[in-house]
């Protein structure tokens, strides 16, 4: 690519560089005064992957075939050991790191949106991404997505600059690949493509690349499970166990049902436009974000297919591939030849679009829910903390185990008091005896149908009769917001 197609796609690139930095250090500062704010607690899969590196440091092996435990994720035990040297402060961390990965893609998404419109198309671009909501609270409690969003987004961005550049996209699709196993697919795809002109021995090399992702996942199943497909396979039993497996008719419609859920309505329909417009404009820097999206429903359709678990943020990289095509249906008449008719309708239909989807945002958006759920996340793990920790809870735990309804308080039981089973057991795991000893930790009835509480998520548990019930002989013991206790201490138990 040429200076002059370089500066004609990606604008002045002074003027990017300064405004990228302003972006970097507000959007940066915002992040942090949030961090502080509300101090976010870590989400059930990072909070499991923490336990399980915490294990590892101890020289214990992790259960990854624990009771619906998430996925183990390589590349997040790694972090995890190099996070606990700060203690207690881990899981805090663990989601500042994720927010970190939310600024880079926020980054990465301005950069691209540069790329293909020049400074308009970059900020309208960051503008989008920032306003789904879904995603910064993915990063706000410490989910792996935008993270691996970030990697992928940065891989793309930097090949579209450079095509067939290796090196440092290499380095960003082998992390992506350690955290997320659809990314073997762009890997593969990589391959294909670099390797192309290359000779036989050029092959070979990028394909010890290639390798070293699903090498390191597959390699690490096996030491800890002996079946080097655990991974794959346990997650499988856990979608169908937990009702997230769809009927493989049904998939097409959840690939689109849930890019539009995070996309939205209007922005869903620019989106559209877009591709339309790309197309018919012939607008090469946007390849690899339309490859982004096939290769994302592709692999989600796979996924779900394969009995997987199908949840919303496995079409993520496909919403970002769709915000830069929404990008350029608002600023792409900016590259059009000055003066044309075609050039006034589009500008014209834009800016209505904007105002329109702008409304929309305001009329939906809804500030008071978020700052309550966000706020409320931590006072859930206080108050845990805080129960687990009465008197007279202390008193019933000499008594016996402690059960809790699901598995949703498992993993902070596992970090702040070390509870592993049989100490401390889910009432919704059927193999296990009705409870005779010990504390019954249930949820106050006006919060158990909050997503991180849910004893009603899953049909299979009958939550409300059986989750929601403490156990034959126990009794009221503590209360808070959050929770109730009843214990039972059998006569001549200490």
């Amino acid at each position: 690519m040429s200076t002059t197609e370089r500066n004609r796609g990606g604008g002045d690139e002074r003027l990017e560089r300064y405004v990228m930095i302003a972006l970097i250090i507000v959007i940066s500062v915002a992040v942090l005064v949030g961090l502080l704010a509300y101090q976010p607690p870590a989400t059930f899969d990072t909070l499991s992957s923490l336990n399980w590196s915490r294990d590892i440091w101890e020289g214990v092996m992790p259960n990854f075939a624990g009771y619906r435990v998430p996925t183990e994720h390589p590349l997040m035990l790694a972090i995890g050991l190099l996070l606990l040297p700060f203690g207690d402060a881990a899981p805090q961390m663990f989601v500042a790191l994720a927010l970190v990965g939310y600024i880079a893609l926020l980054i990465a998404v301005f950069r691209f949106g540069v790329f293909v419109t020049g400074i308009f198309g970059g900020l309208v671009a960051i503008g989008l991404m920032a306003t789904r909501l879904d995603v910064a609270w993915l990063a706000g409690v410490g989910f792996l997505d935008p993270p691996y969003a970030a990697l992928i987004c940065w891989a793309a961005y930097l090949e579209a600059r450079s095509p067939r550049r290796g090196g440092l996209v290499w380095v960003l699709l082998i992390l992506a690949g350690l955290l997320r196993p659809e990314a073997w697919l762009l890997l593969g795809l990589y391959f294909l493509w670099v390797g192309y002109p290359l000779s036989w021995s050029g092959r070979f090399r990028i394909l010890c690349y290639t390798a070293i992702a699903p090498l390191i996942w597959l390699a690490t199943d096996w030491f800890v499970t002996g079946n080097p497909l655990f991974s794959m396979t346990a997650t499988s039993r856990n979608a169908v166990d937990l009702g997230r497996s769809r009927p493989f008719e049904t998939l097409p419609y959840y690939t689109l049902y849930w890019t539009n859920s995070v996309l939205k309505l209007p922005l869903s329909i620019l989106a559209g436009l877009g591709v339309v417009l790309a197309i018919q404009q012939r607008r090469t820097q946007l390849i690899l974000p339309a490859i982004l999206v096939a290769t994302t429903w592709f692999s989600y359709l796979v996924i779900a297919s394969g009995g997987l678990a199908n949840v919303w943020r496995y079409i993520l990289i496909a919403v970002v591939g769709l915000i830069l095509f929404a990008t350029y249906a608002v600023t792409g008449w900016s590259k059009v030849e000055r003066g044309s008719t075609f050039k006034k309708i589009w500008a014209g239909a834009a800016l209505l679009l904007v105002i329109a989807g702008f409304g929309w945002t305001v009329t939906h958006l809804n500030v008071t829910r978020i700052d309550e759920d966000v706020r409320r996340r931590r006072a859930i793990t206080d108050q845990f903390r805080a129960i687990m920790t009465n008197p007279e809870v202390l008193k019933a735990r000499r008594c016996g185990a402690v059960s809790v309804p699901n598995q949703k308080l498992l993993p902070e039981a596992k970090w702040s008091f070390r509870l592993d089973p049989p100490a401390i057991i889910p009432r919704s795991d059927t193999k296990i005896p009705v409870q005779t000893e010990g504390v019954a930790i249930l949820i106050n009835p006006a919060y158990e149908s909050r997503p991180d509480l849910n004893v009603n998520e899953y049909a299979v548990d009958n939550g409300w009769e059986a989750l929601q019930v403490p156990p034959p002989g126990f009794k009221f013991i503590a209360s808070n917001e959050y929770f109730l206790a009843y214990g039972r201490c059998a006569p001549g138990s200490p």
